[in-house]
């Protein structure tokens, strides 16, 4: 298992603990002094309680199993994946408290998602794939845009624009650039694809994860060799790896 898996797991594992010592603290505050008046209530809350403790430490053991053994189906895949999405905000927030770098909970969060994705990976059709980039993977100095129609690229090879381009011609897939989550939303929504290769930052991947659930995304975080959103490159070849994939059927 990879160190960066462990992360998001670990942290998981926290906030259930956090959370299982809130609800006992709050039962025991209701409880004091008042087991007549707050029975029937405190034994349905400690029910309701008992199952959604059983079924985090199911989850997480389940993430574990799959993890380590390498072992899945698609069922399995999707019911850890939306309780995932579910604790995110839970994780990012112990995080926080804890002082961890919330990059590192993303990146591991990223690396569960595509863990999962490859182990339930199957074939697609080219034109029901789509490579979604982030418009600052081209040169800031260009002066024809992309952003709307990615064969304005006039192939200058100055930035990784013309790599997606050649990808396109020779896989047949959908290749598209947007500014922003917005805009990549609209363009998810006009091309309809059953599967996408995004690049991104972690916020922005992690983000577009969460809001496209039922299609099937693999996350390839971007380098940033100049800073955050300027001139950012990505690593062309694991690119093609995943179309080679998905076209393939893993």
């Amino acid at each position: 298992m990879k160190g960066k898996k462990r992360i998001f797991l670990g942290i998981l594992a926290v906030t259930f603990l956090v959370f299982t010592l809130v609800v006992l603290g709050i039962l025991y505050v209701i409880n004091r002094g008042r087991i007549e008046l707050y029975k029937y209530l405190l034994i349905t809350l400690m029910i309701f309680v008992l199952f959604l403790m059983a079924l985090i430490v199911a989850v997480i053991g389940a993430t574990f199993y799959v993890v380590v053994s390498k072992k899945s189906n698609k069922f399995l895949s999707s019911f850890i994946a939306n309780f995932l999405d579910l604790f995110y905000p839970f994780v990012v927030f112990v995080a926080r408290v804890l002082d961890l770098k919330i990059e590192k909970v993303e990146q591991s969060y990223i690396e569960i998602k595509n863990f999962l994705f490859n182990k339930n990976i199957k074939r697609y059709a080219p034109q029901d794939i789509l490579i979604l980039s982030p418009h600052c993977i081209q040169n800031s100095n260009c002066k024809f845009k992309v952003t709307y129609d990615i064969d304005n690229c006039r192939r200058c090879g100055k930035c990784q624009i013309n790599d997606l381009v050649n990808f396109k011609e020779k896989y047949g897939v959908n290749v598209a650039v947007a500014t922003g989550g917005t805009l990549a939303r609209k363009v998810v929504k006009d091309t309809k694809p059953k599967v996408i290769i995004a690049i991104a930052c972690e916020r922005d991947l992690t983000s577009g994860m969460q809001d496209v659930k039922q299609i099937p995304v693999y996350g390839i975080i971007n380098e940033r060799p100049n800073g955050p959103c300027f001139n950012t490159r990505v690593e062309v070849s694991k690119i093609e790896e995943t179309i080679k994939k998905i076209l393939n059927g893993g």
